[in-house]
């Protein structure tokens, strides 16, 4: 029993040499922690960076800018210039939804109006000019909106492709299909959330060279004449379609407000910008009855949208 003792022991012994062993060479083998040189490391870091870095005076609220950054201001290829509608309170007058909801349902529309080529060319050149005037109107309304909405980095280049798209579309001819099909390929990409190669624009540019007048009046007469005026006619039509109320209401007030703006035509006449602002007020209280759940006032406001378009036809036909 003492042999078998002494046996274990000297296991035992060697176990702990050959561990402590294999430790002392892991040991050796760990990297040195580095010695900096105060006069290299000096040269290069500030010893404090608030104090000797920084320049001019630190901002109160570091959230502050952080919302600055990220939020709603206009996106522009040309600094921070502002175009028509140059500091309009657009978010007033035309809710984001309404304008998504709207480039949405053009986008759905050109499915229909730019895909067949004799289709085009036998009239539907004419609802494709309504329909990209207006999507050039609403871009240039993106570019300017004061709150978040959609595609605002793509606002500007949208305008101006738009635009074009809907002054060559006053003929249906197989060029202008071609660029009415390319334009629709653009606007499908948006919507589905891509996105277009940008390209330099004037956030100056006026309304003359975004809209022409004579479309955005056939939107306004199809806005209210097939829709507005027949959802506000009575209690259970305007109740049933509430959403679709306020939609072109605001469509039809965003309008109002555009063709009053200068670089149309008619807008150094008093009466004609009287007729423009009388009839975006009106559409903003059909917008208002909607939200109070007031079918009375809405169907009356409707009528004044009514007048004004009355009054202003007579006087500018």
């Amino acid at each position: 029993m003492r042999a078998l003792g002494l046996v274990i022991t000297l296991i035992l012994l060697g176990y702990l040499a050959t561990a402590s062993s294999i430790q002392a060479q892991e040991a050796e083998r760990r990297a040195k922690p580095p010695k900096f040189n105060d006069a290299t490391t000096s040269i290069i870091f500030f010893n404090d960076v608030f104090a000797e870095a920084l320049e001019g005076e630190r901002p109160a609220a570091l959230g502050q800018n952080a919302q600055m950054a990220t939020g709603a201001g206009p996106a522009t290829m040309n600094g921070d210039e502002t175009g028509a509608g140059e500091g309009e309170q657009w978010s007033k007058i035309i809710s984001a939804q309404t304008i998504q909801d709207e480039v949405k349902r053009i986008n759905n529309q050109f499915l229909d109006t730019v895909q067949n080529v004799r289709k085009f060319n036998g009239g539907g050149f004419e609802d494709a000019r309504r329909d990209y005037t207006e999507l050039a109107m609403l871009f240039q309304i993106v570019a300017q909106y004061d709150a978040d909405v959609r595609w605002q980095e793509y606002a500007y280049t949208a305008r101006d492709l738009f635009a074009r798209a809907g002054f060559n579309c006053k003929v249906g001819t197989d060029n202008s299909f071609k660029e009415a099909k390319e334009r629709s390929q653009d606007l499908e990409e948006l919507v589905r959330g891509g996105s277009i190669a940008t390209r330099e624009a004037d956030p100056k540019a006026s309304w003359e060279d975004i809209a022409d007048l004579p479309p955005l009046m056939q939107r306004l007469d199809v806005g209210f004449h097939q829709r507005l005026k027949k959802m506000t006619a009575d209690t259970g039509e305007f109740n049933s379609n509430a959403e679709d109320v306020l939609h072109e209401a605001e469509i039809i007030a965003a309008i109002g407000h555009a063709m009053g703006q200068e670089g149309f035509e008619y807008t150094d006449d008093e009466d004609y910008v009287g007729y423009c602002e009388a009839m975006q007020q009106a559409a903003l209280n059909v917008v208002q009855a909607v939200k109070n759940n007031d079918p009375e006032a809405g169907r009356i406001a409707s009528g004044e949208v009514l007048k004004a378009c009355d009054s202003c036809h007579e006087g500018y036909r």
